[in-house]
């Protein structure tokens, strides 16, 4: 008996994007046993069908196994019988990135070019703002900052989170300031990857700031620049107690309409990460320091482009509360009267 590997695994893959395993074997059955991190997940008997078994869809089984960790060891396991009970044993072994969408590249060029994000484009940020970024791998991080007098100057970073496998940064504009000039511009760069920020030195004012997990399982930060609405609803069920008309059950419903302000094409495209995103939340900002706070949902959005060459790309969106009760007491938010844009008022 035999097993031949007609289209075998081996390297690295994004978990949506993992081939099929087509296996040839001279046998009447073949054992399969599938581990992640060194933990069994599957274990089946297949029967081949003219002589080849095929495993189709691994990335639906081994993406929410991927999830936990980011960056996942896989071992395949087969084993060839028959009748007789004699086994032969063959291994596949290979490693998967946890990302939901499909990258129209290879897994190897993509995480040791890019960042684990779909902005493939420059990110307008401001002072004040908070900045992370993800790769899959251990490289050591580095910015170059440009100011407004002309010069640069280089950051080396230390990371801030990961597991061995990924790592996370810190990249927010106030790390880079320096004293007499104005940050414009800084790239931040980490082996072969490469992100652009550009500074909005107008501080314009956010509501909300949205912290969201993008499709490859890392929290993204997006700030909103445009109106923010709260638009608070109730529904009341009223009955004669006692003749007395009362409203014996009230259920409030907190909308909350949100405004992109205009975005540039590469964020413009970014931004559907928000929209696709299973857990979103709010972070507020009390004294400078942030507080991530509730869950939302999503529950509206409006998010239609055009190919216009003077088309303002900006996007507008509705959210609610995840939580059942809406009577949320927001605490951390800062009273103010005029928004952060006053002064620019009569400029």
């Amino acid at each position: 008996m035999s097993i031949t590997i007609k289209q075998g695994l081996s390297g690295r893959y994004l978990s949506r994007n993992i081939p099929d395993l087509e296996v040839g074997c001279t046998g009447d059955r073949l054992g399969v046993k599938i581990a992640v991190d060194a933990t069994e997940v599957f274990s089946e008997t297949l029967f081949p069908v003219d002589g080849l078994v095929e495993l189709a869809d691994l990335g639906d089984l081994l993406t929410p196994y991927a999830r936990k960790s980011l960056v996942a060891s896989v071992e395949v396991t087969l084993t060839e019988g028959d009748a007789s009970a004699s086994l032969t044993t063959q291994k596949q072994t290979f490693e998967v990135v946890y990302c939901e969408a499909d990258v129209p590249t290879g897994c190897e060029d993509f995480t040791k070019n890019h960042f684990l994000s779909l902005l493939l484009g420059v990110k307008v940020t401001g002072m004040g703002r908070l900045e992370y970024l993800h790769y899959a791998g251990t490289e050591e991080a580095s910015v170059t900052a440009r100011y407004d007098d002309g010069t640069e100057k280089t950051f080396e970073l230390d990371p801030v989170g990961g597991n061995g496998r990924y790592t996370t940064i810190e990249v927010s504009p106030a790390h880079f300031a320096k004293e007499g000039a104005e940050l414009m511009e800084y790239t931040v760069k980490a082996g072969g990857r490469f992100q652009e920020y550009e500074v909005d030195s107008r501080r314009t004012d956010c509501a909300p700031v949205l912290l969201f997990v993008n499709s490859f399982g890392v929290d993204e930060l997006i700030y909103c620049t445009g109106t923010a609405t709260k638009a608070p609803s109730f529904k009341r069920e009223s009955a004669y107690i006692r003749g007395i008309n009362r409203n014996y059950a009230i259920t409030e419903t907190r909308t909350f309409k949100a405004d992109t302000g205009i975005l540039t094409e590469d964020m413009a495209d970014w931004f559907g990460e928000v929209l696709r995103s299973g857990c979103v939340r709010i972070v507020t900002f009390s004294n400078g320091k942030p507080n991530v706070g509730k869950e939302v949902v999503i529950t509206e959005s409006k998010s239609e482009q055009s190919n216009d060459p003077d088309e303002l790309t900006r996007f507008t969106f509705s959210y609610q509360y995840a939580q059942r009760n809406h009577n949320v007491v927001e605490m951390e938010r800062e009273g103010r009267v005029f928004d952060n844009t006053f002064d620019n008022t009569f400029n």
